[in-house]
């Protein structure tokens, strides 16, 4: 059975614990993703550095598609059946969903594959690409999704959150400094290969956890679950979150494209420094989270003042990070090499383009799981051709300045779609 005494934690204390754990998260996860970056871009030239940095996107990309949105719905659906004591759901949860990931990963591969064969783009299976070697490491990354989901939603955000956030990035930087001490030259295989391990360890760790909690029997109870009509709220919250990574990595894809190659590392330095501030925003709502299934059946007083509550925290975090950026910035490319510098504008340009989208993107997860997934959907698709559209024209131009550009542009606009479509989503449940 389930730890009970966790899983009906009230909110109230929920949230000041959970306070500690987003506070842990923030600081010490970024300062341990800073420091894999810079490890790694000490081990690897700027162009492999930029290689890198695409064959993650790619992965990031693909790891949210073959789950088809099981991670981002398991908190609404796991939530309140856990917080009761019951985990009936929790395996048939798990079970639904891993076996559409597996064929769907399998897929991805088969896909990778056929393409470096037919050396599409830059891929190429003899030289070992990344994007090749990196798609054999999709299906550990949706294992590792729904684990952390359910722990999730069962309030545990401790083990859910901090050992992707601090534990992985400091593993993958004790793996490649044991790489760095050994060789003489890292290869980038081997340093998707020591990702991927680290990957594995977490995943062991949080299956061992929630076996230990009682989240899970492995039992079947196919009743407890009704995998296609929660596919019905899962695919379009996988739309959405897959729009949001599209309009994050695309501009790697097209300044690698269209634009110089050592640019690529530099674009990818300052992307990973304003990332602070989505980072920032999806760990608070993480915490939120587990909390507005309840809210929005308790009914619309509820659930407005928790959407406030989160709200309000999240504003002054990223207004508060997003000055720290404005004065630091320089200092923390710095830290990658002189040549970095080169993309300061471009940083500029994405702490402020971030900080725009972080402060509506709860907004965006509300509409979600109230039900208004297809707006956000098509939010997320008219902002992704404007983003490509300004990239064609700016990168060209302005190169990583242009990339970063074209961010703010597109993610201004889709901050105030998002805001507009809240309002109107408010003012219709009055």
């Amino acid at each position: 059975m389930p730890n009970t005494d966790i899983a009906t934690t009230p909110a109230s204390d929920y949230l000041k614990q959970g306070s500690l754990v987003m506070l842990l998260s923030v600081v010490l996860g970024f300062a341990a993703d800073y420091l894999f970056n810079l490890t790694l871009s000490k081990a690897l030239p700027p162009h492999e550095y930029g290689d890198y940095k695409v064959a993650f996107a790619f992965a990031a990309l693909t790891g949210v598609l073959v789950l088809l949105g099981g991670d981002r719905v398991a908190p609404r659906v796991l939530a309140a059946p856990l917080a009761r004591g019951d985990n009936r759901s929790v395996w048939e949860f798990l079970r639904f969903y891993l076996w559409i990931a597996a064929g769907l990963s399998l897929l991805v591969i088969f896909c990778t594959c056929i393409a470096s064969y037919l050396h599409l783009d830059s891929t190429d299976i003899r030289d070992h690409h990344p994007l090749l070697l990196m798609s054999f490491a999709i299906p550990l990354i949706a294992v590792g999704a729904l684990l952390s989901r359910i722990l999730q939603a069962a309030k545990l955000l401790m083990s859910s959150n901090l050992p992707w956030r601090i534990a992985l990035p400091l593993l993958k930087v004790a793996l490649l400094l044991m790489l760095m001490t050994a060789l003489t030259r890292v290869e980038l295989w081997q340093v998707i290969a020591s990702g991927a391990a680290s990957v594995g360890l977490i995943i062991a760790w949080q299956w061992y956890e929630i076996r230990r909690k009682g989240l899970l029997t492995v039992a079947r109870c196919p009743e407890a679950f009704p995998g296609p009509q929660i596919l019905k709220l899962s695919v379009p919250m996988m739309l959405a979150m897959l729009i949001t990574l599209g309009l994050n990595q695309l501009d790697l894809f097209m300044l690698e494209a269209l634009g110089d190659e050592h640019e690529v590392g530099y674009f990818a330095a300052a992307a990973t420094t304003a990332h602070m501030l989505p980072v920032a925003q999806v760990t608070i709502a993480g915490l939120f989270l587990p909390l507005i299934g309840p809210a929005l059946e308790q009914g619309r007083q509820s659930a407005k003042a928790l959407f406030w509550q989160g709200q309000r925290l999240i504003v002054l975090t990223v207004l508060a990070l997003s000055l720290f950026l404005a004065m630091a910035g320089g200092g923390l490319l710095s830290l990658f090499g002189s040549g970095f510098l080169q993309a300061e504008q471009a940083l500029h340009y994405l702490t402020l383009a971030y900080g725009l989208w972080a402060l509506v993107a709860f907004a965006s997860t509300w509409l979600q799981y109230a039900g208004k997934g297809s707006l956000v959907v098509l939010v997320g698709c008219v902002t992704l051709v404007i983003d490509a559209g300004c990239n064609l024209w700016l990168i060209p131009l302005y190169g990583i300045d242009g990339a970063a550009l074209a961010t703010l542009i597109a993610m201004a606009l889709a901050a105030i779609m998002i805001a507009a479509g809240y309002y109107r989503h408010s003012a219709q449940s009055r």
